[in-house]
């Protein structure tokens, strides 16, 4: 059995205690992506490897600690990585949270806020997971850490980081869905790691494929215990009281740990940023984002790729359901309407489906 009890002397968890702990100290020695988490209830320091996790979805409630959590993860690799070894691209639909890291020579290219650029960029670290992943075949490595042993030009990590899901699913939920889930299925061994943060917990946003490839999850207080099934799979966000406070979910424990999460302040960050814009070292690294396909296959190709791909599944529910329908392939593959009726046509000249269920 066990009594919660409020602490009648309530403290912050500054990011310096954490950061001069024995885990983090550990993980940097590593050559891993430390970032400081916060302390657990017995006020042990709780830090985590990105590498390892290697992605992470944050939730939580607006006023529940979720951008200051996101700040203080940059911040903890700002801390212990210089440009050579990490590149970031941030993307910062509400234009107030992530756009204080402007400058650092870390960013790819400047914090983007429009979110019809979103899935340019995302479509670009598809084309830069490609690219690395032929290098890493080329060298005969299986993840970045043997590259860069193996090979003279070091290849950095890529972490890309999304402050608000919700917005960018609004605006094209299967295009951001289907790359997101891409990069996190494919990106680990080519050092791109993911950051996902939301103030909407619904399955409509946080989706079971994209949930099935980011294991690692941050849950602060939410409204509902529906919304904590969403995060965690189990209840307990609910309960949680805010500021900071919030569940852990990572491969370390089958169970949410409770931690009260690092607090880092704006003039910290503001310091930090300016120390790094003031850094003169010799030029790092570029990645392209350019949204040109790689020269062994244009778009016309890949693009052939995804409807063969289309017609499968179609001709798989065709199979299954003996009244199929352009509604029910909308619904199923997650496609416009003038596509569903393209791929009813050609079910029903391949004899799968009748003339009359190709015109509903």
């Amino acid at each position: 059995m066990g009594l919660e009890v409020p602490n009648p002397c309530p403290r912050s968890v500054v990011l310096r205690s954490v950061v001069e702990s024995e885990p983090f100290q550990k993980i940097a020695a590593k050559n891993g992506l430390p970032v400081a988490l916060g302390e657990d209830t017995a006020g042990e320091p709780v830090a985590g490897d990105l590498s390892g996790l290697p992605h992470l979805l944050i939730a939580g409630a607006t006023g529940s600690g979720k951008s200051v959590c996101t700040n203080t993860i940059v911040s903890s690799l700002l801390l212990t990585n210089g440009p050579d070894k990490l590149r970031m691209v941030m993307v910062d639909p509400k234009r107030v949270e992530l756009t204080p890291f402007n400058g650092i020579p870390h960013l790819v290219t400047k914090v983007i806020v429009d979110t019809d650029e979103v899935l340019s960029v995302l479509r670009a670290m598809q084309n830069e997971m490609t690219r690395r992943y032929r290098l890493l075949e080329e060298i005969g490595a299986r993840n970045l850490e043997a590259y860069n042993k193996k090979s003279s030009v070091h290849m950095p990590f890529l972490v890309i980081i999304i402050d608000e899901l919700a917005d960018l699913m609004m605006a094209a939920s299967y295009e951001v869905e289907h790359s997101l889930v891409r990069l996190a299925q494919l990106g680990r061994a080519a050092g791109i790691h993911l950051i996902v943060a939301t103030q909407r917990p619904s399955v409509k946003v946080v989706t079971g494929l994209l949930k099935a490839n980011v294991p690692a999850r941050i849950a602060f207080s939410v409204a509902s215990q529906v919304d904590s099934r969403v995060i965690l799979d189990t209840g307990g966000a609910e309960k949680l009281m805010g500021k900071g406070d919030m569940l852990l979910l990572n491969s370390d424990s089958p169970k949410p740990r409770r931690v009260q999460g690092t607090y880092v302040s704006d003039l910290e960050i503001e310091k930090l940023v300016e120390f790094w814009k003031k850094q003169s070292g010799p030029p790092v690294p570029e990645i392209p984002l350019d949204e040109s396909y790689p020269p062994e296959s244009g778009p016309d190709s890949e693009e052939e790729e995804d409807e063969d791909d289309v017609l499968d599944k179609a001709r798989e529910l065709a199979e299954r359901y003996q009244n199929l329908s352009a509604s029910v392939l909308q619904r199923r593959l997650q496609v416009g309407y003038p596509k569903a009726m393209k791929l009813m046509k050609q079910l029903e000249e391949e004899g799968l489906v009748s003339p009359a269920h190709a015109r509903t």
